[in-house]
């Protein structure tokens, strides 16, 4: 019964922390959300402690990502199992480090922070769902992100979590240790106050630009709003795709009236080749050319090899400048594993069972700036937008404005796009640059360098936003030194895992029995 108990405990945990996040983004939760798994973790047996863990982190993402499910029951799960591995990996590190020990507490920040990182990196990488993109609604604690990224705020979080688990697990076993506690809040108080300073500085940037604001419109057409995810993947037929081009130019000419110099449509906007599709060509440069407005528009594009008898394919943005010219095309390079490209295509023979592409997108060469306007814009296409490195990547390049257009259509209805807005407002703090972000079926939004968000359309909503947005030279703590706070958290748990395995060994030679953990 108790073990039965325990279960329910840690299945309690992920399903609180999932309801933290977008939809229902009670926030504060996070601060309590973890204590159940913790205190399990801290007080039950090896094998119940393990299992526990990944019952909470299978609970989490399962809850958190249930619209991976659109694709099928199978990745969904999947996905949900490897990401939830953070959740029994932390609890091992811990009992390893620190067992019984008030040490446990910052061992578990630690060692939250290296998975929550290392789960983020590489081809393979999905940093969706960290504990940091919870607390957005808190300004004061999220500017946090402008020293060391979401990964801060989550060690913030998460060591509070701790603490709590730490007093429920240290009373049962007859002591009373409320120092970490203590310790906790302080430091929540130090984050607070840093943030607040941080905030207030951020307000009047270091080296003030002394070009006139850009008035920025953002279409969001909401063409694609049929709920099957069927209806999705099929090819337009040439009266939707003439209907499609012809509700961004209406939105275009509405925009251009309310004096945008720069119209922005989303990824996937353009309904075919812009570049080898005459007729589609004509058709948006002319428009640019006649309203005398820069466009940045999402479409596919493709280049022919020698080397490949099909074509390349990329997912595109391209900036049409007010004389009809091409003047700008960057190529998404951060691709969708399984959504624009498919790994291993040849030997996974399930893969026929679930709605892949027939081909592969090809990653584009390199990230580079976008001009429009006057204004030097880091383009981050869809997925790109999840991964800090890309938009510092981009922002030290001299970028005025991060500009993320995205088609989150494929998520219907769910929570994926309120989500994918929150994990955004992270760049523009972290780089202390203002964010535009397209969006085909929402939520399209300006978004201040502050992570507030300053205007917003709906999802499957039609319309514009249009706003003023002024180039920024401040810089920022993690602009300079990336993702150092995370990178010494990996270290440090290393570190400490390694020396209590010594200790531990040492002790067994000794002949003072093993170290129970």
């Amino acid at each position: 019964m108790r073990t039965t108990a325990q279960m329910a405990l840690c299945l309690a945990s992920g399903l609180l922390l999932a309801l933290a996040h977008p939809r229902a983004g009670l926030w504060p939760l996070a601060w309590v959300a973890l204590v159940p798994w913790l205190t399990v973790a801290f007080t039950a047996s090896r094998p119940v402690a393990v299992i526990g863990s990944l019952l909470a982190g299978f609970s989490f993402f399962g809850a958190l990502m249930y619209w991976i499910a659109i694709f099928g029951y199978l990745p969904w799960a999947l996905l949900a199992l490897i990401e939830g591995l953070a959740f029994p990996l932390t609890a091992v590190v811990a009992r390893i480090a620190a067992p019984r020990s008030p040490w446990r507490v910052p061992a578990v920040g630690i060692a939250w922070v290296t998975w929550e990182f290392a789960r983020g990196q590489g081809r393979f990488g999905m940093p969706w769902g960290q504990v940091g993109h919870s607390q957005a609604p808190f300004s004061a604690l999220a500017q946090l992100a402008a020293f060391g990224g979401v990964p801060a705020i989550s060690f913030v979080v998460v060591v509070v979590n701790a603490a709590l688990a730490h007093v429920i697990a240290a009373r049962r076993a007859g002591g009373r240790r409320l120092a970490p506690l203590a310790g906790a809040i302080a430091l929540t108080a130090a984050a607070v106050a840093l943030g607040l300073v941080h905030a207030r500085e951020a307000a009047v940037p270091t080296a003030p630009d002394a070009r006139p604001p850009l008035r920025v419109a953002l279409a969001q057409a909401s063409v694609k709003t049929w709920l099957t995810v069927e209806a999705l993947n099929s090819p337009l037929t040439v009266e939707e795709q003439r209907s499609e081009l012809a509700a961004y130019a209406r939105l275009t000419r509405q925009a251009a009236a309310r004096g945008a110099t720069v119209i922005v449509w989303p990824e996937s906007a353009v309904p075919g080749y812009l570049q080898y599709e005459s007729a589609l060509r004509q058709a948006v440069t002319a428009l640019a050319r006649e309203l005398r407005v820069w466009l940045v528009v999402g479409g596919p594009s493709y280049e022919l090899t020698r080397e490949r008898a099909r074509p390349l394919q990329y997912n595109s943005a391209f900036a049409v400048s007010p004389r009809g010219e091409i003047a700008g095309r960057y190529d998404k390079v951060h691709l969708v594993p399984f959504g624009e490209y498919v790994p291993g295509r040849d030997w996974l023979p399930l893969l026929r069972y679930y709605r892949v592409r027939d081909y592969d997108i090809a990653p584009g060469a390199s990230h580079h700036l976008l001009g429009a306007g006057g204004f030097a814009f880091a383009p981050m296409i869809c997925f790109e937008s999840v991964f800090p490195d890309i938009a510092r990547r981009e922002a030290r390049m001299g970028a005025d404005a991060l500009i993320i257009i995205t088609n989150d259509a494929w998520f219907l209805r769910t929570a994926a796009a309120a989500q994918h807005l929150q994990i955004g407002r992270f760049r523009a703090i972290e780089q202390g640059l203002p964010v535009v972000r397209a969006a085909s079926t929402g939520v399209s939004a300006f978004i201040a360098p502050s992570g507030r968000v300053t205007g917003s359309l709906g999802l499957m909503k039609r319309g514009l936003l249009v706003s003023q947005i002024r180039a920024r030279r401040a810089d920022t703590v993690y602009r300079r030194i990336g993702p150092a706070f995370s990178v010494s958290c990996a270290a440090a748990a290393a570190l400490w895992v390694a020396a209590a395995l010594v200790i531990r060994l040492a002790r067994r030679r000794r002949g003072r029995g093993p170290w129970r953990g």
